[in-house]
């Protein structure tokens, strides 16, 4: 009976980590090869901004959808249609021939991303006890890591290969071998669902889970800074290629990948929110040292200390929240996770906004130490995290 339940958590952590990973390998594919290709198209560069956020925005709208009819219809009914849905849009993708169908595609791609992450984590969260689920959850976060770490490179890979379609072909047969997949895998996973839609009002009136969904919206979107403002950083300061460049975002996604599921047994052990202090404190530091390294190696080794505090400062957020959930009583963990998606997009779309302004006006660096400060002011929110739920009787992890 034991091992068939071991068999069970198992079979639901394999395929959450293989959706979000196919989210992501898709969410990165384009990077190397679409701001070209939508150039050629006749789009501007604000025209291209817009297609990167187009992601963000749907996958924002999406969630809250997903969350709503996610513990009514079923969890694991909706990570299948969730992949079936990337491999259709990925599809789509291959034959948008001009600029808007290009948006049309990457707004499709966020709305179907937008499945996965909240009915595969909210899957996780129903099936591990809480003293596996920091563990549970640093796992399935490793799957977000390996797909932002070869989507760039095998997208460049694709397209040099066969063009601008081939990447979508790929990549879209992976989706469709992930939804077969995980129809075998999920048979026997047994998943609680509500007699009817509900909105666990309850929610977003928790004062701990407000907290930590503020500290997600900051967190991931220092994530998310990195993205358009590094890359010409490096160029600036190195003279390299776009091919270099590449490989030291890897430095990031390689160790944030490699320490995720490390970090969450070991914050299951001191306490998540004792973790997420550290990791706050280890960013804050690190964030504007990015730019200060004047020798590449030196740029490579605190890039991957980089990975390493977003790991810390990241992973403990996905079972703290299942843990508050669960201890106020709320059966939602679709709307739980939800929330998780809706905040974190929020931080995607405001982090790259905030730091180009700030570093086109002020500098790179000054816009890091804005970033860094900010983090470091939500130390006092996280110590009345700790206090409130120190308070509570359910989980001492708390």
């Amino acid at each position: 009976m034991k091992s068939n339940k071991n068999a069970m958590k198992r079979n639901a952590l394999i395929v959450v980590m293989v959706a979000i990973f196919t989210d992501m390998l898709m969410y990165g594919l384009i990077v190397p090869f679409l701001p070209n290709y939508a150039v050629d198209l006749g789009a501007s560069d604000a025209e291209i901004g817009f297609l990167f956020a187009s992601y963000a925005i749907t996958l924002f709208l999406g969630t809250f959808l997903f969350g709503v009819i996610g513990d009514r219809i079923g969890k694991k009914k909706l990570i299948i249609y969730g992949l079936i849905a990337l491999a259709l849009t990925t599809l789509f993708f291959a034959y948008a021939t001009s600029f808007w169908l290009l948006i049309l595609a990457r707004s499709l791609q966020g709305f179907a991303a937008a499945i996965p992450w909240t009915a595969g984590l909210a899957l996780i969260a129903e099936v591990y006890d809480r003293n596996e689920r920091g563990k549970a959850m640093g796992l399935a976060m490793s799957g977000q890591a390996l797909g932002i770490l070869l989507g760039p490179p095998l997208g460049g890979w694709f397209f040099d290969l066969g063009g601008f379609q081939l990447p979508f072909f790929i990549t879209a047969a992976i989706a469709f071998l992930a939804a077969v997949y995980s129809i075998v895998a999920l048979r026997n996973v047994v998943e609680h669902k509500l007699e009817r839609i509900q909105i666990p009002f309850r929610l977003i009136t928790q004062p701990q889970i407000l907290i930590v969904a503020g500290y997600v919206a900051i967190g991931s979107s220092i994530f998310s800074a990195l993205e358009p403002t590094l890359p010409l950083h490096l160029e600036e300061t190195f003279n390299i290629t776009p091919t270099v460049i590449g490989l030291l975002f890897m430095a990031i996604s390689l160790v944030y990948g490699i320490v995720s599921p490390f970090i969450g047994e070991w914050s299951t052990r001191i306490g998540y929110t004792k973790m997420l202090m550290l990791g706050v404190l280890f960013l804050a530091v690190l964030l504007p040292v990015t730019t200060l390294p004047s020798t590449l190696w030196l740029q490579a080794v605190i890039l991957a200390l980089l990975g390493l505090g977003l790991g810390a400062a990241l992973t403990p957020t996905l079972p703290l929240l299942a843990d508050i959930t669960q201890s106020n009583g709320i059966q939602s963990h679709s709307m739980t996770f939800a929330l998780y998606n809706i905040v974190y997009s929020i931080g995607m779309i405001i982090g790259p906004i905030l730091t180009t302004v700030l570093s086109g006006s002020f500098g790179l660096t000054f816009a890091y130490i804005v970033l860094a400060v900010v983090f470091l002011m939500y130390l006092l929110p996280l110590a009345r995290l700790k206090y409130t739920a120190s308070t509570s009787t359910e989980s001492d992890s708390l």
